[in-house]
């Protein structure tokens, strides 16, 4: 794991750019474990000060996660969402930020995401969102369960558009979105959304974006009404 000598600016900036530059050009592969803090400092010839600066940068970025104990270590992350979200958080706790302001963005982004995958969407990615499918349909009694998924379902069809900033545009919505507006823990609304969902999939494989945008319209227009009804 080669870096290049460092220039005469901030060490630990130009550390974290280094280690950014190599999961970006996946030279570091998400998941791979990176050297120890120790083994980093030689390899740049700086100090562990500056290695525990740089890691602090890019666990803020996303770029790694940083994990304690006798299993953990310094590993490859695409978090790249993070920043986002917890800057909207940030505007949420301030109330700058409301939920209808959410999810007015939601209604914009959410649809356009559903209908592009029904165009773009490869079989690999139809896969993947039948796998979260198959696992709602094995856990209809599990309400959190059930809405955790829901919100890795909405990623997917991100990926499945192949656009990088949907993908991360919308791992900071959900990720705001679990942590703030929605805690529903009602069985039955959550299967209706399941069976939606599965109707989004049929829109998807028949090539049907227009129906694939209704229907997630639909979806978010639901949720938005479920949040203004029942305040937190």
């Amino acid at each position: 794991m080669a870096f290049q000598p460092l220039e005469k600016k901030r060490y630990s900036e130009q550390v974290a750019h280094e280690i950014e530059t190599k999961i970006l050009n996946n030279e570091l592969r998400l998941g791979e474990r990176l050297l120890s803090e120790v083994d980093l400092a030689k390899e740049f010839g700086v100090s562990r000060t500056v290695i525990r600066e740089a890691l602090r940068l890019l666990e803020g970025r996303g770029f790694v996660k940083i994990k304690r104990g006798p299993r953990g270590g310094i590993f490859a992350d695409d978090g790249f969402h993070r920043p986002m979200s917890e800057a909207l958080g940030r505007l949420v706790d301030s109330g700058k930020v409301t939920a209808g302001d959410i999810f007015e963005i939601r209604l914009l982004i959410e649809p356009y995401v559903a209908a592009e995958a029904a165009k773009r969407a490869k079989g690999e990615d139809i896969e993947e969102i039948e796998t979260l499918l198959n696992l709602c349909r094995e856990n209809m009694e599990d309400c959190e369960y059930l809405q955790r998924v829901r919100g890795k379902l909405h990623v997917q069809l991100a990926q499945a558009t192949g656009n990088p900033v949907l993908i991360i545009i919308m791992n900071a919505l959900i990720e705001l979105l679990r942590k703030y507006f929605c805690d529903f823990h009602e069985k039955e609304l959550e299967r209706h959304f399941v069976e939606i969902h599965e109707e989004i999939l049929r829109a998807i494989k028949d090539r049907d974006p227009e129906r694939a945008r209704r229907l997630m319209a639909g979806i978010i227009i639901e949720i938005r009404k479920r949040v203004e009804d029942n305040p937190a």
